[in-house]
């Protein structure tokens, strides 16, 4: 994996972020990055702290690899010099407990966040390298708990009052490459049969999947109160023999779930692909 070093006079704007993720980029050349937990509405009032010192507000739900793409986004970016955490944590996965102990302790040779308290605090995508380089880049704004925008101003306005120089240069490692969906070209009858998705409104289990053969004859009916139960049970009876068609399933079936809490109709659509 090859390791590049970014001068402040080198980075590009247009080229930032280099991960993917729920954030708002604001002013890319700014000191500060806001990580946003939970119950925090970073596209309402705090969206108004544009003229401050942010350079990119985002959501943050995991302790791994959401992590992950705040670090590697970080470091790519020498100018930012600031990490502010605000919300309440995530129950469970505390991303932000696990943002204040990799820039307290790092992490051990297995890759777990020393002391973190999350459910799997493993990072299995960066490097030590990349690590200490955003231990050494980054100063943590720990406003954990707090959740009004009030909270962040004072803490802009004394930033603004300490300016800061960017790093001595960002760190961009090579990502894996991104390649463009395409829609199938093939579809190809699974062995097993093929199912009829029906939703029967006002029942107890108002999701009724028929399962035929491929023959045409009605082989079995399986009714639920959400997809995933009726996704288990069709795994479970060996019902399913293609990936293919059970990704096609699991969408008809989140369609019709979806369709029962809008109270709307829902229609199944046919498989993509030609039929070979």
């Amino acid at each position: 994996m090859r390791t590049e070093r970014i001068r402040p006079d080198e980075f590009a704007a247009d080229n930032w972020p280099v991960q993917p993720g729920d954030y708002v980029v604001l002013n890319p050349k700014k000191s500060a990055a806001i990580a946003v937990l939970g119950g925090v509405d970073f596209d309402g009032p705090a969206s108004g702290l544009v003229g401050s010192e942010i350079a990119i507000m985002g959501g943050i739900t995991t302790e791994n690899l959401g992590v992950e793409h705040l670090v590697k986004n970080i470091i790519a970016n020498p100018f930012i010099r600031h990490l502010v955490i605000w919300g309440e944590d995530v129950d469970g996965h505390r991303p932000g407990d696990a943002l204040l102990c990799l820039s307290h302790n790092g992490i051990d040779k297995p890759g777990r966040i020393i002391g973190a308290h999350g459910a799997r605090p493993v990072l299995k995508n960066i490097t030590d390298q990349e690590v200490a380089h955003f231990r050494r880049q980054i100063t943590i704004v720990d406003l954990i708990g707090r959740k009004e925008v009030d909270d962040l101003t004072g803490q802009f306005a004394a930033l603004r009052r300490r300016p800061v120089q960017p790093y001595e240069a960002g760190l961009k490692v090579d990502s894996v490459e991104i390649r463009r969906a395409a829609p199938a070209r093939r579809l190809k009858l699974d062995p097993n049969g093929y199912f009829v998705v029906m939703v029967m409104k006002n029942r107890e289990h108002p999701l009724l999947v028929e399962h035929y053969g491929n023959d045409g004859i009605l082989r079995n009916l399986i009714e639920g109160k959400d997809a995933a139960s009726i996704c288990a049970t069709l795994i479970e009876k060996n019902l399913l023999s293609q990936l293919d068609h059970a990704a096609y399933l699991g969408r008809e079936l989140a369609k019709a779930e979806l369709s029962i809490h809008m109270q709307s109709r829902y229609t199944q659509d046919r498989a993509q692909g030609e039929l070979l």
